[in-house]
């Protein structure tokens, strides 16, 4: 980025990562336990012998709860969409040229083609795409959507790029995957930092005292892993306006 911004996610993280531990320290000391006073679990503090343990252990895995390979299909697929032109079309559909016309409804019939194999793959007779009990839990469905829906950017992205010529080589289209993976390191970054957040949350027990559930605390990851995103992709896009 040509801008240096403090603000910078990771670097918001990274301040709350240390309150938790500022807040869990201090907690410890003063024996603070659920509020409901039933046994409930006591504030833990990372600045003690076992919390220093558990933090040097827990420091290079913490990245694997976290969820990079969704994060690396999006980015692969903005950047197909973006290099390809497809996205550039859309923005401005009522003036393509004839050869961009074409190639616009080529991959559109691309894109319903392969939406249709996703239907079929849930409703045919093998219900192929469904878990074992004929639902959504469990199923290749749920658990590769983000893969799923890479296919559906990338697919019509492929053939609106080869059909416009704006792609001509293999290499073309690989590298269109790869024009965005540098605000992916901005991200990739702001998840390692995010993920030690969120254990820290879950040892010290703060989680608990905010009353949150391990439901809820699902949202709450996805929150935080999450919100980086789109602040990440329009600073990026602000900044390359201004300064270009």
């Amino acid at each position: 980025m040509n801008k240096k911004w403090w603000w910078h996610p990771a670097i918001v993280y990274l301040l709350l990562l240390l309150a938790v531990i500022l807040i869990s320290w201090i907690g410890s000391i003063m024996e603070v336990s659920q509020a409901s006073g039933n046994g409930g679990p006591a504030l833990r503090s990372v600045l003690g012998v076992s919390g220093i343990r558990w933090a040097v252990r827990s420091a290079s895995s913490c990245l694997g709860d976290a969820p990079v390979g969704n994060a690396l299909m999006l980015f692969m697929a903005i950047g197909a969409g973006r290099g390809s032109g497809l996205f550039r079309a859309l923005s401005r559909i009522r003036n393509l040229s004839p050869k961009e016309t074409t190639a616009f409804y080529i991959s559109a019939v691309v894109l319903l083609v392969y939406l249709s194999l996703i239907i079929l793959g849930v409703n045919a007779g093998s219900h192929l795409l469904l878990g074992i009990t004929g639902t959504l839990k469990g199923s290749p469905l749920y658990d590769g959507f983000m893969f799923l829906a890479m296919l559906a950017v990338c697919l019509p992205s492929l053939v609106y790029g080869l059909s416009t010529e704006t792609f001509r080589t293999a290499y073309d289209c690989a590298d269109a995957f790869c024009t965005i993976l540098p605000q992916f390191a901005h991200f990739l970054v702001t998840m390692l930092v995010a993920a030690q957040l969120i254990q820290t949350l879950e040892y010290t027990n703060i989680d608990h005292m905010l009353g949150l559930t391990q439901e809820s605390m699902k949202y709450v990851e996805f929150v935080i892993y999450w919100l980086p995103l789109p602040v990440l992709l329009l600073t990026e896009r602000v900044t390359s306006q201004k300064y270009s």
